[in-house]
């Protein structure tokens, strides 16, 4: 019961851990996949190894966060003194590894305050403009991995590292918007027009790929989705075609009409299918409920379906709801899984108790059969040939 109370907690501290990443705008795909990991462990009954994957994903999530603030302040100690940081973070995982999670990331959100300051409006005024704040800071990491990549094939980037020191301190005093012009101006110096052009189009071939793989990780749901995402693959191999050959216009005309069709498959499909996902995702929920699995994860889930949609975000929340649907089907498959095992155990135990006996080759055969169908989760199947064995071991 203990291990149980522990596990709750645990779960939501780290729910918690996700939504103080994406206030970041971190990355939180690594720890989100151990959180998935430990919910399958417990839907097995596997409390031991649900913990372990739950600590997992804890500790990513936290490690990913003091890495941020890491580099954040990194650089520009003037602002923020490094020995009181480095002070604020041991503290700050002694108090995470003691399960004091919510206290553990006060330490550090207090450590960056000015000294005149109180904890309460240094924590006010660090996210009093988050979507700005997170763009300037993923527009820093961005330019500081092109410079490392330009540096690496022999350019000269000592003008880029001093333009980029001097963003890295405005983003201290909180002037996001010209860290951003800042991050433009870096990328001018340091690449070509030509580079920029192939690199722009690059990333958006690569996010329009991943966007249609998120959108349809099986296949499409109508005729009609079936035809924008050919059309869509066509212009994306088009578009690849074209910069491999140096055609960089046509390349990124190509890029934009995938874009546009994309649009087009947003406002005149995916919108009007979401309403009747998200009924078929609370019928599921409602399934699982009555098996007693917790699903306080997926409710999560299910909440950011329903809230990206409202917010007219319809692509997003269609990714969510398929992600959302993939993780359903595997807690509903190793459900069944579990149920089928346990009267497998039994007939196979009552099964040794009937060797050389009659019927033990009859029953042994249609086990061996059960075993296999269950294997290729053909689950109504394996039911059948489990009732002939007990019909045949039970009589």
């Amino acid at each position: 019961m203990e291990g149980l109370e522990k596990k709750d907690a645990g779960s939501d501290d780290a729910l918690w851990q996700v939504e103080m990443a994406k206030q970041r705008g971190l990355q939180t795909t690594k720890g989100v996949n151990f959180l998935n990991l430990s919910k399958e462990a417990r839907t097995y009954g596997n409390d031991k190894l649900a913990l372990s994957m739950l600590s997992r994903a804890r500790d990513i999530l936290f490690n990913d966060y003091l890495s941020s603030i890491m580099q954040e302040v990194e650089g520009h100690s003037e602002t923020v003194k490094m020995n009181r940081l480095e002070e604020a973070i041991k503290r700050s995982k002694t108090a995470f590894s003691s399960g004091r999670t919510r206290e553990a990331y006060q330490i550090i959100l207090d450590s960056m305050k000015d000294e005149e300051k109180t904890a309460e409006s240094a924590q006010k005024e660090a996210f009093e403009d988050p979507d700005l704040y997170s763009e300037a800071l993923g527009d820093l990491q961005k330019v500081w991995l092109k410079m490392k990549h330009e540096e690496g094939k022999g350019k000269d980037i000592s003008k880029a590292n001093k333009m980029m020191k001097q963003a890295k301190t405005l983003l201290s005093k909180r002037n996001y918007g010209r860290v951003i012009e800042i991050c433009d101006e870096i990328t001018r110096e340091i690449q070509t027009p030509q580079e920029r052009l192939t690199e722009e189009a690059d990333q958006n071939i690569d996010d329009i790929t991943k966007t249609l793989k998120a959108l349809f990780p099986n296949d499409p749901r109508s005729p009609k989705e079936r035809f924008f995402k050919r059309q869509i693959e066509e212009l994306i191999a088009q578009a690849r075609s074209s910069l491999k050959a140096g055609s960089v216009i046509d390349g990124i005309n190509y890029s934009k009409k995938a874009r546009e069709i994309l649009t087009r498959l947003e406002q005149e499909t995916i919108k009007g299918e979401i309403p009747r996902q998200i009924i078929e995702l609370r019928a599921s929920l409602d399934e699982l409920r009555r098996f007693n699995i917790d699903v306080s994860y997926e409710d999560f889930l299910l909440k950011q379906v329903e809230e990206t949609f409202w917010n007219g975000h319809f692509i997003e929340s269609r990714k969510t709801a398929n992600k959302l649907l993939n993780i359903l089907n595997n807690a509903r498959i190793n459900y069944r899984m579990n149920e089928l095992n346990t009267k497998y155990r039994s007939l196979n135990d009552r099964l040794k108790e009937m060797v050389g006996r009659e019927g033990y080759l009859e029953a042994k055969e249609y086990l061996e059969k059960a075993r296999s169908l269950m294997d290729q989760k053909a689950f109504d199947m394996a039911v059948s040939f489990l009732d002939k064995a007990h019909h045949v071991l039970e009589p």
